[in-house]
């Protein structure tokens, strides 16, 4: 619904469905207590069980998903507590102890749940995860300490659906770059069947090898130039081309051009909500574990996001 109204002699617009909106975040809430899947528990254990070696699985991997989302919130015993209590209520057959939890939990699929259409736009950006905040005040107070460093994530993301498509995650300073990263993701989602129409990103991304990438897939860069950019410089001749526009145009009227706004919903906004919901630090202290927590949080992002939409498209 679209609304006009007059303020300081401007006309403002408002894109937003309150209604719509509302609806969304509280069906996303419901999401951390969905057991609609108990129903299934012995099916479940059935199908994972068949044709397998060793030891059977004693828990579905519903059960675990669903600990895996309540471990952004609580440790592996605050994960193991809320399941004693949900079997106490009858809401679930048994409970797994916290070792258990935390083997299965380490070892799941971290798989992003693919895109409903196979025409997208991709956007893709990086941003740091701290690994401890311990000491924090006293940094900031006197400026004692060591620099932290960080867990990387990038991630490409759908700008116009705000769906997280590929997560990688690496320690701070090792890993590929995030041109790189991007070129990866994209060639993955390629492979999967999809079409890529234009792909978003800001000046690091600016590179020769991305740009042929670009064109060789026939897809749109939509990159900001650096400043320092020669347009007459060897390389990539796409690039040379964007980077001519690119100065030609100025960068708000090729910003709004190239409708270049989009980037950053498709990436910082989603960082933004993650850091807010599951929190900006991971509680890991292995390294390896750290990066598989900070992965789990787009990952169980991704899937309330899934979540929610599928509960308002049945209710209509």
């Amino acid at each position: 619904m679209i609304k006009k109204q007059k303020r300081w002699g401007k006309k403002i617009f408002y894109l937003r469905d309150w209604k719509d909106i509302n609806e969304m975040h509280i069906q996303r809430a419901t999401f951390y207590l969905d057991f609609d899947w108990v129903a299934c528990w012995s099916t479940e254990l059935a199908e994972m069980n068949k044709g397998k070696r060793g030891a059977p699985y004693q828990f579905p991997n519903s059960l675990i998903h669903l600990q895996a989302v309540w471990l952004n919130f609580f440790s592996y015993r605050g994960a193991e507590g809320i399941t004693r209590k949900f079997v106490s209520f009858g809401l679930l057959p048994e409970y797994n102890d916290y070792s258990t939890i935390q083997r299965r939990v380490i070892d799941m699929d971290l798989d992003i749940p693919k895109p409903e259409s196979k025409e997208i736009f991709v956007a893709t950006d990086g941003s740091g995860i701290k690994m401890n905040m311990s000491g924090e005040y006293f940094e900031q107070m006197y400026g004692k300490g060591e620099r932290k460093k960080f867990i990387k994530a990038v991630i490409s993301a759908d700008p116009f659906t705000k769906d997280v498509l590929k997560v990688e995650v690496s320690l701070e300073g090792e890993g590929d770059s995030e041109p790189e990263i991007a070129e990866k993701h994209m060639s993955e989602l390629i492979n999967e069947g999809n079409i890529i129409n234009e792909f978003f990103g800001d000046g690091s991304f600016d590179t020769h090898t991305l740009f042929d990438f670009c064109d060789q897939h026939k897809i749109k860069p939509v990159i900001k130039i650096r400043e320092s950019a020669d347009p007459d410089a060897e390389g990539s001749w796409r690039r040379s081309m964007e980077v001519k526009k690119y100065k030609k145009l100025g960068y708000k009227k090729w910003a709004k051009q190239n409708n270049y706004g989009r980037r950053w919903t498709g990436t910082e906004g989603i960082f933004s909500a993650v850091k807010k919901i599951y929190g900006e630090r991971v509680r890991a202290h292995i390294i390896e574990n750290m990066c598989i927590e900070a992965k789990r949080k787009f990952w169980a992002y991704q899937r309330m996001k899934r979540y929610a939409e599928e509960k308002m498209a049945l209710a209509g």
